[in-house]
């Protein structure tokens, strides 16, 4: 247990136990990154409003914020674990939903999951069906006289049109949540 932090310095504790910069908190928040560095110097506070947001983006309540308390649990400064959908309130004991935007960082690692087993899927997906019209090869004759062969001929000619469509998306999905996940870990 530590000392009760100004407000100031409880701004500064918790978005840097978050692994947010100042221009990562500004973003969020909507404000200029000398907004931050302010609060965090103690030479402005934020309005109420912003409080209220602030608050929210942090992950902590109002009272933590603003109330003087002999003590300050070391947890809530700096979290030994990530982020996560709940945590307990630090005056009353109660669990309360935590912003997303606090959870950025093992959001960003969600993302970037999320779009390698996609893209993975859908590549997958794509390469067993040129696989199997290797395998079994169509030649297939339209209404018009068009001749389809390869990829696209078995895929009409087995009817797999929708998972054809399906699987083109998640390779093209994968890499667009992959990019998505690698910018915001640089901003």
């Amino acid at each position: 247990m530590r000392k009760s932090l100004q407000l100031y310095g409880k701004i500064q504790a918790r978005r840097k136990a978050l692994g947010l910069s100042q221009e990562e908190l500004a973003q969020r928040m909507g404000v200029s990154r000398q907004s931050v560095t302010k609060w965090e110097t103690g030479l402005s506070a934020p309005d109420l409003d912003r409080l209220v947001e602030l608050a929210d983006t942090l992950g902590v309540s109002l009272d933590y914020l603003l109330r003087e308390q002999a003590d300050v649990p070391d947890a809530l400064a700096e979290p030994a674990e990530p982020v996560s959908a709940e945590s307990v309130s630090e005056d009353k004991g109660e669990k309360v939903p935590v912003s997303p935007a606090s959870m950025s960082a093992a959001a960003r690692h969600i993302v970037l999951a999320a779009g390698v087993l996609i893209f993975l899927i859908g590549a997958g997906g794509l390469l067993t069906m040129w696989i199997y019209s290797e395998l079994f090869p169509v030649q297939l004759v339209d209404g018009r006289g068009g001749v389809h062969t390869g990829l696209w001929g078995y895929v009409l000619a087995r009817d797999v049109k929708a998972l054809f469509w399906a699987a083109l998306a998640a390779v093209a999905a994968g890499p667009v949540l992959i990019t998505c996940s690698l910018r915001r870990g640089r901003e």
